[in-house]
């Protein structure tokens, strides 16, 4: 079963398409094909990384509402 995919077309810079061009050259695959396996690992790792942030953020927010509810509520806090 083949993966739809959609089709992206970028611009880059002389020295990132000599980069993508060596690793096509070293991996002997298709420039399209190299260039689609490290966007697609770097789009992912980047939605991953900032999905655990988020968690953490939330994690810590939902820390400190508590503790300021706490201490608003005279338990918990020294005066």
């Amino acid at each position: 079963m083949a993966l739809e995919m959609k089709p992206v077309q970028v611009r880059l810079p002389d020295d990132a398409f000599a980069a993508l061009k060596l690793l096509s050259d070293i991996h002997d695959k298709d420039l399209g094909e190299i260039a689609r396996e490290l966007l697609t690992k770097m789009l992912l790792g980047e939605v991953h990384a900032a999905k655990i942030q988020a968690a953490r953020f939330a994690r810590a927010t939902a820390g400190d509402n508590l503790r300021e509810g706490a201490v608003e509520r005279g338990s918990g806090g020294r005066k």
